[in-house]
């Protein structure tokens, strides 16, 4: 009898423990979800950079145009960083050390093209040649997502969404 209900109180909490570990365990689709936006926001700006550059070859740039464009790469950075914080948060303790070299590479990364974006706006105002930091920029967010953010989706397993499917109704 004393065995039996050791037992039974055994089971109750691995029950209730599973059902605690369960319920704060971060979930693999917030996860993916954030990982996805990220590259969004990464993508947005090395687009964005793209563009950038070729003005930057022009013998006269919009500057408007082209602070516009500084300011949309730097906004999709500062959202890269904060899908950066949802990835980490949303981790496992374990699964965190076995990512946070790439997510320390991402950020140098991310904080490089900060400090380009700042340095070509000051050399706008001096009219000096921008296209060095334009194409670091470019090379730096490639580097982040293509690299550190690859390594990060493979040591996590995250696949990637399924695309929609279309579904047309029946034609009567």
């Amino acid at each position: 009898m004393k065995t039996l209900s050791i037992f039974i109180f055994v089971l109750l909490v691995s029950i209730v423990a599973g059902f605690t570990y369960v319920s704060h365990s971060p979930d693999n689709n917030l996860i993916k979800y954030y990982s996805t936006l990220l590259t969004l926001n990464l993508n947005h700006s090395s687009e964005a950079a793209k563009v950038i550059y070729s003005l930057s070859k022009e013998p006269v740039i919009n500057k408007d145009f082209l602070e516009d464009q500084l300011d949309k790469i730097q906004q999709n950075v500062e959202y890269a960083n904060n899908n950066i914080a949802s990835i980490t948060i949303n981790t496992l303790t374990d699964q965190k050390k076995s990512i946070d070299q790439y997510l320390k590479n991402i950020d140098d990364h991310l904080s490089a093209v900060f400090i380009d974006i700042e340095t070509i706006r000051t050399n706008l105002k001096k009219k000096e040649d921008i296209s060095s930091y334009i194409s670091d920029i470019y090379y730096q967010i490639k580097k982040a997502e293509n690299e550190d953010h690859r390594e990060i989706k493979r040591i996590l397993n995250l696949k990637e969404f399924d695309e929609p499917v279309l579904v047309v109704p029946e034609q009567q």
